[in-house]
Formats: C-alpha cells, sequence, structure tokens
C-alpha cells in the first residue's frame, strides 16, 4: 500500500502519452505543475484523497469557466509524486483547453486508483520529505514542458517540513528568478507547517499557500486553487523571460 500509487507512472504515461504533440509548441495561458506528497507522513488513505481530489478539482466547471476567460483557452497540465529518491510524474502533460479534455484526464486519474491499490509498485519512493529536491524538479518540468506560456506554476502539496537536506527557500529563491510561481496547499492543522510553507516554499507575484485542514476537503481546496491560479495569471502580462 505505501508505494502502490507510483506504479501509475507506467500507466500512465502509457495511456494519455500519446496526447503529447509533434508539430510546433503550443501556446498556453499558463503551464500547471503541481507535487502531490507521498512521503512517510502521508497514510495511503490520504494519498488516495489526493489523487481524488485532483481528478475531481481538474474537471470542475468552475476550472473550465476560468480556463477559457485566458486570451488562448488553454493551460498545460501535469503532476508528480515526492518524498525523496525518485520523483516519478503522475501525470504526464496535457492541454485542456475544452470539458472533455478536462474530463479525460479527470478521468484517467479517478479510474486507475483502484488498479493502484492493489497493485504492487516496481518503483521505490522514499520515507523522508526532500521538498527542496521535489520543487527542483518540479521547476525542471516546467521548463521543460511541451508548451509554450505566458506563465508557469510550481504547486507543492504537503504536510511536513524538509527533513533531508538544506532549506527549501534556497531553491525557492532560483525557482522564482526563472520566471515561476511557487503556491502550496498544506494538508493538516500544524500552524507552524503552514508558516513554514508561507516563508520557505512559495514565491513570486501574488503567490499563496490554502490549507486543508482535513484530507477531506482537498477537492474544494484545489478547485479554488486552480480557479485562482488560472483567473489571476490571465489577468497579469505575460511572465519577463529571465535574462
Amino acid at each position: 500500500m505505501r508505494y502502490a500509487p507510483a506504479i501509475l507512472v507506467i500507466v500512465w504515461l502509457v495511456a494519455v502519452g500519446r496526447n503529447a504533440h509533434a508539430e510546433d509548441p503550443i501556446s498556453t495561458d499558463v503551464n500547471i505543475v503541481t507535487g502531490l506528497d507521498v512521503s512517510g507522513s502521508i497514510e495511503a488513505r490520504e494519498t488516495q484523497i489526493q489523487i481524488d481530489g485532483m481528478a475531481l478539482a481538474i474537471r470542475s466547471p468552475e476550472v473550465m469557466r476560468a480556463i477559457r476567460q485566458g486570451k488562448r483557452g488553454r493551460v498545460g497540465f501535469a503532476v508528480f509524486l515526492w518524498a525523496n529518491g525518485n520523483f516519478p510524474v503522475f501525470a504526464s502533460w496535457q492541454l485542456i483547453s475544452s470539458p472533455e479534455e478536462a474530463a479525460a484526464v479527470g478521468d484517467a486519474i479517478a479510474t486507475q486508483i483502484p488498479v493502484i491499490l492493489g497493485a504492487k509498485s516496481t518503483i521505490k519512493l522514499g520515507e523522508l520529505t526532500d521538498l527542496s529536491s521535489a520543487m527542483a524538479y518540479g521547476a525542471e518540468m516546467l521548463q521543460a514542458a511541451p508548451y509554450v506560456a505566458d506563465h508557469k506554476i510550481l504547486n507543492m502539496l504537503g504536510n511536513g517540513i524538509d527533513n533531508v537536506g538544506e532549506s527549501p527557500k534556497w531553491v525557492r529563491d532560483k525557482i522564482v528568478a526563472q520566471g515561476i510561481m511557487i503556491n502550496a496547499v498544506v494538508i493538516g492543522h500544524d500552524r507552524g507547517v503552514q508558516s513554514y510553507f508561507r516563508t520557505e516554499v512559495i514565491g513570486g507575484p501574488a503567490a499563496f499557500v490554502l490549507t486543508a485542514r482535513e484530507p477531506e476537503a482537498l477537492v474544494e481546496v484545489l478547485e479554488r486553487k486552480f480557479v485562482t491560479e488560472i483567473v489571476l495569471n490571465a489577468q497579469q502580462p505575460a511572465t519577463p523571460a529571465p535574462p
């Protein structure tokens, strides 16, 4: 059960990887990468709730309305799992510009959950919370995205502080200097963790932290986060390229 979510790496890449475009890069209003915490402090039930929340939030009508408000009416979307060690891609890059595309992404996540939880993973995820490395990995995903974006956002979900390396604020500053905004969702009641994410993790213009005090609240919180990010960035000038 502990490592089961990582098996979706293989399933997802086969199921939806064909959506990548071989032609010239497509432009989006925003590219969004979300990192889901599967470290030792996250129980299997909470892992499933994170995945459920992502699946339901991305196909929300409110999120679709926000996407349509953008200049291009489409976003790039990807998800990865993090703890320490491997950072497997959970959902490879997908273009979302219609309710059908949003539903396909959400359905692909939701329908795989029984398979994932009943399977044995072939990929080993660590037990520790290597937030710094996870943030750096998410930034690399954004820089290598197949879509050209006016804005780039890294979302980090978690319930604990980095207990592997240096403070994530040093990585945060480097990422923000690349024109990437970092937002976060803290799972749980720990105010110390909430403060830590505000001071050490998030960064960039209008960056924010949301809190899901109970795992069951993640659907609403993720929906609100995606809507805020998409609408906010649709109203802002394009992020300038770093010198």
